[in-house]
């Protein structure tokens, strides 16, 4: 088991060397968003998850400032079998699951997200997608983007990135933001 860990780990860190463009630019738009915030007086807290696999990667599944939190990309791949159920709409309940569970260890819910950012490898995949979401989410539904892209690791069909902020679900208002 420690070989087939280590192995996934170095597949892993090989392929993001090759495929990081895209999540790179993202996290370096959340990482410039994240040090120009007035709450960087405050202590920064590193969101783990109790698996023992993720916790190897060089990466926090969520970085806590205050009461915001920004979730890393989450894969609906089953650990112990390295790869991403084969259904669509099983592997984005898992991913959201993921993303769930990084929250709860945070003190937060599915709705304190405010913004969700969601990488696709088949936009076909859309509607199962959605249908899933539903089940984990309500209305108002945080902002997000739902992008299109070549492949993503370990062959996983979706990956979920986001912000939550404490007790949004709340303040939260559908509409918000005027429309012109």
């Amino acid at each position: 088991m420690k070989k087939l860990i280590h192995n996934v780990v170095a597949t892993a860190e090989i392929i993001a060397k090759l495929h990081c463009h895209k999540t790179a630019m993202t996290a370096f738009i959340l990482f410039g968003l994240l040090f120009s915030l007035p709450a960087l007086s405050r202590a920064q807290q590193a969101v783990t998850m109790s698996s023992t696999d993720v916790a190897k990667l060089p990466f926090s599944p969520g970085l806590q400032l205050g009461d915001t939190l920004y979730l890393s990309g989450h894969l609906g791949v089953d650990p112990a079998v390295g790869k991403a159920p084969a259904d669509p709409e099983d592997e984005a309940r898992q991913v959201l699951h993921s993303v769930d569970q990084t929250l709860k260890e945070a003190g937060m819910t599915m709705n304190d997200l405010v913004y969700v950012e969601i990488y696709c490898t088949d936009l076909k995949m859309y509607g199962a997608f959605n249908k899933a979401y539903r089940d984990f989410l309500k209305s108002p539904f945080p902002a997000r983007d739902f992008v299109g892209v070549k492949d993503l690791l370990f062959g996983a069909h979706f990956e979920v990135m986001g912000i939550a902020v404490r007790d949004a679900s709340l303040k939260k208002r559908q509409n918000s933001v005027p429309r012109d």
